[in-house]
């Protein structure tokens, strides 16, 4: 057995080139984060046989998105996505609109917040899992959402809150999914959280070995 890069697949779920600067800023932060990276178009995504996703990478990423789930112009442009993850079986970890499209595909449902929540916020964790390892009961990140999960998916939990927005964070209880609500990739030299959110992901979650 050898070390090498973990190979993770950035998934681009913006609607409008005009988000290709928060994309790129994903895709970088990944890399920075220790990925081997390759990016993809969410429309691409279901034209992937599942066991070639998993041949060739060792987790998968989907990032935020500028569409409105409760907007069903915007959301039917993803029902190939929805209908599509659940055949996977490899790690995956969903980023703001990324997380409510896990929520959506596992039968989860999302709501408009009510508000624009923006800036970085306060969050608790509530399971501190291998997602979370390592770091505080709170943290502050980035947030840029109009829209949460609310319920959560079946056989999802809640493994984070803020005042803003009860589900936060969650995973799966025996699959290696992931969502956050916030943004990981926006981290800076005073909130770190996100760094270590997506080295978690990839060193801790990913795969990390092959032969």
């Amino acid at each position: 057995m050898s070390w090498r890069l973990k190979r993770i697949l950035v998934v681009n779920l913006f609607l409008s080139s005009k988000r290709k600067v928060s994309f790129n800023r994903l895709v970088a932060r990944v890399k920075e984060a220790g990925a081997e990276v390759s990016i993809l178009d969410h429309l691409a995504l279901p034209n992937l046989g599942p066991s070639q996703l998993a041949k060739s990478h060792d987790g998968i990423i989907l990032s935020g998105t500028e569409a409105l789930f409760t907007r069903t112009t915007d959301r039917k442009q993803f029902e190939n996505l929805f209908h599509y993850l659940p055949k996977i079986e490899m790690p995956i970890l969903g980023i703001c609109g990324g997380h409510q499209a896990l929520a959506i595909a596992y039968g989860g449902e999302v709501r408009k917040a009510g508000h624009l929540v923006e800036g970085y916020r306060t969050v608790e964790l509530e399971d501190k899992d291998t997602l979370l390892a390592g770091l505080p009961a709170k943290i502050r990140v980035m947030q840029s959402h109009r829209e949460e999960v609310k319920p959560l998916p079946p056989n999802f939990i809640r493994t984070a809150k803020s005042d803003d927005t009860d589900n936060e964070g969650m995973k799966h209880e025996t699959k290696p999914l992931y969502g956050v609500q916030f943004h990981p990739e926006r981290w800076n030299e005073d909130n770190q959280a996100g760094k270590r959110i997506l080295e978690n992901f990839i060193e801790k979650i990913a795969l990390a070995k092959h032969t």
